[in-house]
């Protein structure tokens, strides 16, 4: 392994390579260690680049659409831009103002993370961001984000955040990657993990009940559907993948997470109104979870949350052999 350095107009990129396998990730440090773009071999041994990236510096300065972005110290949406936590009311910066107004996507997306080193150690490639705390989120934090590539298993990506404050802080993360196996993913199979989808208010935040959906717990075609769901995972411990198919290429996309209390116990998919790719992104918590408390995480000092997930290229499983 490999760590080459590269830009896109004035922003540094860190790429990760295997050398054996063409494999490669690209990260973006100064829009808080986002993923830009993720190169994989198939088991037809063709790499193929399966992330949509930012393409021009105008977009990483506006961090377009989220693409590859650490959602944290929460994922999605806090409505109103307002919560409580232990008798005090926050008021984090209302960065969206669609549907009324929220904080999306937490506070770390234009943070600058430090490469640890600068070889891999362990093949892993490691960038970390610290903080005394932001507006609305007064809570001390130090964060890694650990990127590493396998022949055969992929890109892996494991997630620590440790509360270094001393006192009680919320928690949550997610990673927001926009996935293409082709041009276009109207064509494409997609397949959800077993769960119950979250229906949303008019808000796009939980209305607190959950639902049976099976729209998709066998691959079946995206087709003309705008997707914008989020689905908690039924299970409580191990791997679950979602996966993206692409029949004519006979090639599947599998994200995998880590499911279970204090892991990655959601999934969220978004259509991109292109309709070229599919946002699948693994979250510890539910949208608006540090008003409604579903899946969020509380750190004691010295604590730290740590989660992995990974994206993997694979034949599709009716016709694995």
């Amino acid at each position: 392994m490999q760590i080459r350095h590269s830009s896109l107009g004035d922003f540094p990129i860190l790429v990760l390579e295997d050398p054996d396998s063409g494999a490669s990730i690209s990260v973006l440090p100064t829009r808080g260690a986002s993923v830009h773009q993720l190169c994989l071999p198939g088991p037809d041994g063709v790499v193929r680049q399966v992330m949509q990236p930012m393409r021009t510096p105008v977009e990483v300065a506006r961090h377009r659409w989220s693409k590859g972005a650490q959602l944290a110290p929460w994922p999605n949406r806090i409505q109103n831009a307002v919560y409580e936590f232990e008798g005090a009311t926050y008021h984090p910066v209302k960065n969206f103002r669609p549907q009324g107004g929220h904080a999306i996507h937490g506070t770390v997306a234009f943070e600058t993370a430090k490469l640890a080193s600068k070889t891999p150690v362990d093949g892993t490639m490691e960038l970390t961001i610290s903080s005394k705390g932001w507006q609305g989120y007064p809570f001390p934090l130090a964060m890694s984000f650990r990127f590493s590539l396998d022949a055969k298993g992929g890109f892996r990506m494991e997630t620590e955040i440790a509360n270094t404050g001393k006192g009680r802080c919320p928690v949550g993360h997610g990673w927001h990657p926009y996935f293409r196996l082709g041009d276009f993913i109207k064509p494409n199979l997609l397949q959800l993990p077993d769960g119950k989808r979250l229906p949303m208010t008019e808000r796009a935040v939980p209305d607190g009940t959950r639902q049976t959906w099976n729209a998709f717990a066998k691959p079946a075609p995206i087709g003309e559907d705008f997707l914008d769901a989020c689905v908690e995972l039924s299970a409580k411990s191990g791997r679950v993948s979602t996966r993206l198919v692409d029949t004519d290429l006979d090639l599947s996309l599998e994200l995998w997470q880590e499911a279970g209390p204090g892991k990655y116990g959601y999934v969220q998919v978004f259509t991109h109104p292109r309709r070229h790719c599919l946002a699948i992104e693994p979250m510890t918590c539910a949208p608006n979870a540090f008003q409604n408390g579903m899946g969020l995480v509380v750190l004691e000092p010295g604590q730290s949350l740590v989660a992995a997930c990974g994206v993997v290229l694979a034949k599709p499983r009716s016709t694995a052999k």
